[in-house]
């Protein structure tokens, strides 16, 4: 098969698998709601706690994360595609959870899922940083954990991933996956910067 023909295979098969929403589906079996205008009107773990409970919120990011880890692990170890390849299908998967087909292209913001594909591509520096953005939280800032130890594990990950000795292409996924997110994050940023003030929650 062409190697662009394979790319856009790959690409596909991450958007397509991406583009489940398990809030979604969780939120709506549990309250006959649409979490997209529950709360922070975002498809994700954090809200899918506050409005379904803790046990579907940590399914939801969960699964969420394994959308992007699952199909890139079957196309390492059973197809044998190359790291552009497997980048593919986890950049598919970001994309399809922020802008899912099934879903009228309304997700959510796709840290879970990038997660996900770290934990494939680099599975030290993440453990490593969940780890220590997890104790830092918990221990020193104590308020919008839902916030920090995302974007902390996110932004340490790769950050870390530049210093170890991985393939350029790989260090390429992970940068372009992360600055993806950010660009579907970037009407939420300025609103979480303007909420930096001691005392106020942030609303996730």
């Amino acid at each position: 098969m062409h190697t662009y023909l394979i790319y856009l295979v790959c690409f596909l098969a991450g958007y397509l698998t991406g583009s489940i929403l398990f809030s979604y589906i969780f939120t709506k079996i549990v309250t006959g709601k649409d979490i997209r205008t529950l709360g922070n009107n975002n498809a994700g773990a954090a809200n899918t706690y506050k409005n379904a409970g803790l046990v579907w919120g940590i399914l939801a990011g969960l699964l969420d994360g394994l959308k992007a880890y699952i199909p890139i692990l079957i196309g390492y170890y059973w197809l044998n595609l190359s790291a552009v390849s497997l980048g593919l299908i986890g950049i598919g998967a970001i994309i399809g959870h922020c802008r899912p087909v099934y879903f009228r292209f309304k997700g959510g913001r796709a840290a879970a899922t990038l997660m996900g594909m770290y934990l494939f591509f680099i599975p030290y520096e993440f453990i490593v940083s969940f780890v220590v953005v997890a104790l830092i939280v918990y221990t020193i800032v104590k308020k919008d954990i839902f916030i920090w130890i995302p974007a902390g594990i996110v932004g340490l990950s790769a950050i870390a991933s530049l210093f170890f000795n991985h393939p350029v292409e790989v260090k390429m996924i992970i940068w372009v996956a992360a600055l993806i997110v950010l660009f579907f994050n970037r009407d939420y940023i300025p609103k979480v910067m303007s909420k930096l003030i001691p005392g106020k929650e942030i609303e996730i």
